[in-house]
């Protein structure tokens, strides 16, 4: 199992949690040596791009060290909880989000190159992670993503269907119908497990080699 993580508080919680959890299900401490220090959208050394920028969050040769061990293995299973926002780094920012130049360049060739729409927002953060994680996960593998909603049925997204569509062999999909926006009788927790505005879905995104 390997995490990563570009905040140095959630970095140091996630860490704790996951060692705690391993005492309390084996019984006894353990080092958990596969947590990096590194933003997942700029650690592409693993993927099949042009560019590569793999030694840039080295900051310590111990998380360099683990970076280097996580692009070498296989991943088969990819989990996440993708920030959501389109123009914005988080919430409390005022700011467009930042470019990654080879994610970014691989949105281009498959979600916008697919789709029909004018206007696009598939640079979204979540949109970025899907196409990361796509290209990452193993040819026999499973991406688990708790997301913003509006790729089921944004023109917007069109693109981003007809690309998934054709990379993986079966796709499932929890539609919460938890939009807000879009239907204010539904404001509160009742109706939303987070308590968020935004509607919520989970997509489970599966590859098989036999398919092939």
């Amino acid at each position: 199992m390997h995490a990563n993580e570009i905040a140095v508080l959630p970095y140091y919680i996630a860490n704790l949690n996951i060692e705690y959890t391993f005492r309390q299900k084996m019984g006894y401490h353990a080092d958990f040596k596969n947590i990096c220090f590194v933003d997942t959208l700029d650690n592409v050394a693993a993927l099949g791009y042009e560019g590569k920028m793999g030694s840039i969050f080295g900051f310590s040769s111990e998380n360099s060290e683990r970076i280097k061990n996580q692009n070498q293995r296989k991943i088969s299973v990819i989990i996440g909880n993708p920030p959501y926002n389109a123009n914005q780094q988080n919430e409390n920012d005022n700011n467009k989000n930042r470019t990654y130049l080879e994610v970014d360049k691989r949105i281009k060739d498959t979600y916008i190159k697919n789709s029909t729409a004018k206007k696009t927002k598939l640079y979204d953060m979540y949109s970025r992670f899907f196409r990361w994680a796509s290209d990452r996960v193993d040819k026999n593998g499973i991406i688990a993503f708790i997301t913003n909603r509006s790729f089921i049925d944004s023109r917007t997204f069109d693109g981003f269907r007809k690309s998934l569509s054709e990379e993986f062999d079966h796709i499932y999909i929890v539609d919460t119908k938890s939009d807000v926006r879009a239907n204010p009788k539904i404001a509160g927790t009742t109706h939303n497990v987070f308590g968020i505005q935004t509607g919520v879905a989970v997509m489970f995104l599966i590859k098989t080699e036999e398919n092939k």
